[in-house]
Formats: C-alpha cells, structure tokens, sequence
C-alpha cells in the first residue's frame, strides 16, 4: 500500500511538472512572439499583468505540488515506520 501510495504521488508531481513547464514555454513563447511581430507597446501594456499572473500561478504548480507530495511522502514513510514498529510489538 504504502509503495502504490509514493509511487502515485511520484509520478503525480512529475507529470505536474512537466506540465506547468511546458505550458510555462509555450505562454511565454506565444507572447514574445506576438510582441515582437505586432510592434505594439499597448498590447504589451495591456498583456503584462495577465501573463504575470498565468507565470506565477504556472510556477506556484510547477513546484508547489512536487514539493507537498515529497512531503506527503516522507509523511507516509514516517507513518508506515511507525506503525511497522507498533505492530511487531504484536506479533
């Protein structure tokens, strides 16, 4: 249980990752892109912020949930340890 449990949280916060980085490269990319062909310094006044605010949120999830599920993680090890040692009191 306690395998499938890492190994879940594992490739959750890889996939979580790749993704965010992806969609990372492909915002900024399309917006640099647009930027520079369309020459227009009020299309950048007025996409700024809400490229900021997709490039924080992007971030925040990039790292956020790989961060959490190692900790969810060592919460499980530390768990399942713990309740190793209870139970072969038991036995």
């Amino acid at each position: 249980m306690e395998t499938s449990v890492t190994h879940f949280l594992s490739s959750l916060s890889s996939i979580t990752f790749r993704l965010a980085a992806i969609c990372f490269a492909l915002v900024n990319g399309i917006a640099i892109a647009a930027f520079a062909l369309s020459r227009n310094r009020r299309l950048v006044d007025n996409w700024t912020k809400r490229i900021v605010t997709i490039d924080a949120v992007l971030i925040g999830a990039g790292l956020g949930v790989p961060l959490l599920a190692a900790g969810a993680k060592l919460g499980i090890h530390a768990l399942a340890g713990m309740a190793g040692g209870f139970l072969g009191l038991f036995k």
